[in-house]
């Protein structure tokens, strides 16, 4: 008679419910299917069957009625499927009801609900979730229940109560309901990101592997099984997760079980092809990053889980995981080195995997990362100690980092944009350009412009034209002296390079221009912190590597000029580093390397630029008389010393030796050769000026870099300061037999398949008040 009064949807509720008191209830069929149809076509009444429903599970658990409350969810589900399209009407009470059941500390019902929540999780479409504030709440609150539900394992050493949160994990990752975009994304994924990772976090990044490997041969072999995990009482547990396959092997058990599910869970969050997919990748990337910062001990399965989400993700999308850990390390303290490093390790191990970023922004990357390297140099400048080194490695890092950016070429100027990025802050300040300095000794200090203020990047640097547009607005901007940044950036030109050439890539792609270096040449004489060292290291990498790759960028026939361009400035530098009193051993063997690198590479190309001053220099040290500075002011004239004297003759005659043997000229090759083996026999020849070149050692560039190199050979430094200034004597300064006049008459001599004009001008007289910057 109690039912008879009672409002038709209740009754029809009501009826669904089997008799008895059995643990295992399921709604009855035909009235389950009546009810169904009764709210499909009466949408005022969803709210009100919510209602009902919702109290009744109260009670129902109050009373224990644990076969009762699966009976609800059954008809939530079913609800929720028939009536997918009016979700929203109703959502309110589902959550409730769920909240009401997860409270229970039934294990049984807690398992039980995963199927309402699955079906809720897949229809709802995140509209309440942007708009009610009120349901904003709860649905979070009922997040963190389903989180909080799995650490009552640590307690009853049940895996049961962890498989719950997982699955709920699992769930919601999959919805559109997460990808939310009034920032409710990041609050969900922030509290399922955690139970995930620390569910597959292990000593060992192979036991990831194997994890999605394994998920990977199931979904590839369709064998998902869709039914409800069936319940089980409490203790422990012996359920089996429907996306398991059946096996003897370690996946049998609850641990991998879990381990499994929590990797299917993280998955989900990157496998997001929906429009605000940018959003859900950023935040998954965000909480990911922020879990291995605290759990820094395992580098292999950090590396290992950064390279599994590029994977999973879509490719027009990977690029944001990048960028999600560049806001991490911008967002990070600069006293926070050790989680910098965390981040770096992380960057470089994703930039140099074999996972394509598409849409990366290339030089945003370079930016960021050099803009970190300045600021934790800029600590080092203010004293701020590096207690455990921890500093040094993460400088190093960084550098690899933006190295390992050429790994893949996304276009076809790639690499000139990033070389470029670097070498056009390698250029002087105006005031301090040395092609200003009259006597080409001057002693102003280049400075590296700060690599996050070029407001505009250059278009195609390969372009000559876009190239000097984006110097010429480079010059209003920024500049920082700070030596070791210079060595840092010329380290990470030539790691590019390296990289550039060792790795295959799918793109065609642009030699850097020999452009790209103008005026960084007086980065040769800057002995200071080692930049010398770093500077020819870097460009010999570029001669070895580059040029030669496009034989008509250095096409005699387009590039007749002599007098401009980067490698007049190199010759004209080298040219005021030969006359340097202070040179040691070191330094001979780099103008010689030089010299010799730019005949072996660019040929007649080269030649044109450096034997006119070759030959100038030759004539200066015999007859010119050298005035030098001393610190109280005063000018002194004096004679080139002898030793310097002896090393520069080497340096000239081993030069007109290689360039006769690079035109073919084997008569001037001879002449060359007799007067050095007559110079040799009287012993007024350096052995360390060979062809080839003696390469730059470590030991030699550590030396330098520390400021106690001692000339080569020589066991006493106060000797050989003694024999640098030994005056000249006559068995010291014999006048070469191969001069301007020889070298002209064998070149005029011999029917060279060159224009007469450029015969003229290997020989012409050089002037370094000649020497322009621009052009090539």
């Amino acid at each position: 008679m109690r039912n008879r009064f009672r409002p038709k949807h209740q009754r029809l509720i009501l009826q669904c419910y089997p008799g008895g008191r059995s643990q295992e209830k399921h709604p009855n069929t035909s009235e389950l299917s009546y009810l169904l149809y009764y709210v499909s076509t009466r949408r005022t009444k969803l709210q009100k069957v919510g209602r009902f429903l919702e109290r009744k599970v109260r009670s129902d658990v109050w009373r224990g009625r644990a076969g009762n409350v699966q009976v609800t969810l059954d008809i939530c589900k079913a609800l929720i499927d028939r009536c997918a399209s009016d979700l929203n009407v109703f959502a309110d009470f589902i959550i409730s009801i769920l909240t009401t059941v997860l409270t229970s500390n039934d294990l049984a019902l807690c398992q039980y609900t995963e199927a309402t929540f699955t079906a809720f999780c897949e229809h709802h479409d995140g509209g309440l979730l942007a708009d009610d504030q009120e349901f904003v709440r709860k649905f979070v609150d009922l997040l963190r229940l389903y989180m909080k539900v799995g650490e009552r394992a640590k307690i009853t050493n049940d895996l049961g109560w962890i498989l719950v949160s997982l699955k709920a994990a699992k769930s919601i990752a999959a919805s559109e309901a997460i990808s939310t975009s009034n920032g409710q994304s990041r609050v969900q994924i922030d509290i399922i990101a955690p139970v995930i990772l620390q569910q597959m976090y292990s000593d060992s990044g192979d036991d990831l592997l194997l994890l999605d490997a394994r998920a990977t041969a199931l979904e590839s072999s369709s064998m998902e099984v869709t039914t409800r995990t069936p319940r089980t009482s409490t203790g422990t547990f012996h359920g089996h997760h429907p996306n398991l396959v059946e096996d003897d092997s370690e996946g049998d058990s609850p641990q991998h079980e879990a381990s499994l599910l929590a990797l299917q869970a993280l998955r989900k969050l990157f496998d997001a092809i929906h429009d605000n997919g940018v959003f859900q990748i950023r935040y998954a990337s965000i909480s990911v990053v922020h879990f291995i910062i605290d759990h820094p001990r395992n580098e292999a399965w950090a590396t290992n889980i950064i390279d599994l989400m590029a994977r999973w993700t879509p490719v027009q999308l990977r690029f944001v995981i990048m960028r999600s850990l560049l806001e991490i390390m911008a967002s990070l303290a600069i006293n926070e080195t050790p989680k910098h490093l965390v981040v770096t390790r992380l960057i470089s191990s994703l930039l140099c995997s074999s996972v394509n970023l598409v849409g990366l922004s290339v030089l945003d990357v370079l930016h960021v990362l050099f803009s970190q390297i300045l600021s934790h140099l800029h600590q080092q400048t203010k004293g701020v100690k590096d207690q455990d080194g921890t500093r040094k490695i993460l400088l190093d890092k960084l550098a690899l980092a933006i190295a390992d950016l050429a790994t893949h070429t996304y276009y076809s100027d790639q690499i000139s944009d990033m070389v470029t990025e670097i070498l056009v802050r390698l250029r002087p300040i105006p005031h301090e350009d040395r092609y200003d300095n009259a006597n080409g000794n001057g002693n102003g200090t280049a400075t590296l412009r700060s690599i996050g203020d070029m407001s505009e990047s250059p278009s195609t640097v390969g372009s000559y034209a876009n190239l000097d547009k984006y110097i010429r607005n480079g010059r209003n901007q920024k500049y920082i002296s700070h030596k070791p940044a210079l060595v840092i950036g010329l380290k990470v030109v030539k790691e590019i390079l390296t990289v550039a050439n060792t790795v295959e890539s799918g793109v065609t792609r642009n030699i850097v221009p020999l452009q790209a270096w103008n005026q960084t040449e007086w980065a040769i004489t800057e002995k200071d912190a080692g930049v010398n060292i770093a500077y020819v290291d870097a460009l010999l990498t570029y001669f070895d590597l580059e040029i030669g790759k496009d034989p008509e960028v250095f096409d005699i026939k387009k590039h007749s000029s002599a007098w401009s361009g980067f490698l007049a400035g190199l010759h004209l530098m080298l040219y005021d580093y030969s006359l340097e009193l202070s040179n040691k051993q070191e330094d001979f063997e780099i103008i010689n390397i030089l010299l010799l690198t730019v005949v072996d590479r660019l040929g007649l190309y080269g030649i044109l630029r450096g034997l006119p001053m070759v030959l100038q220099l030759q004539d200066t040290i015999h007859n010119t008389i050298l005035e030098t500075h001393t610190p109280g002011g005063r000018t002194e004239k004096s004679k080139l010393p002898a030793r310097n004297l002896i090393s520069l003759d080497s340096i000239i005659l081993t030069y007109i030796s290689a360039v006769a043997k690079k035109l073919g000229i084997p008569d001037l090759e001879a002449v060359a050769e007799a007067e050095i083996a007559k110079r040799r026999a009287a012993n007024e020849w350096d052995e360390c000026i060979t062809n080839p070149p003696k390469q730059l050692s470590t030991k030699k560039a550590k030396a330098l870099v520390k400021g106690n190199l001692h000339l080569a050979g020589s066991s006493d430094n106060s000797e050989d300061e003694a024999e640098t200034s030994t005056p000249v004597n006559g068995s010291r300064t014999a006048h070469t037999h191969v001069d301007r006049a020889i070298v002209k008459a064998y070149l005029d001599a011999i029917a060279l398949k060159m224009p007469d004009e450029i015969k003229l001008e290997l020989t012409a007289d050089w002037r370094r008040e000649l020497i322009t910057r621009q052009g090539m």
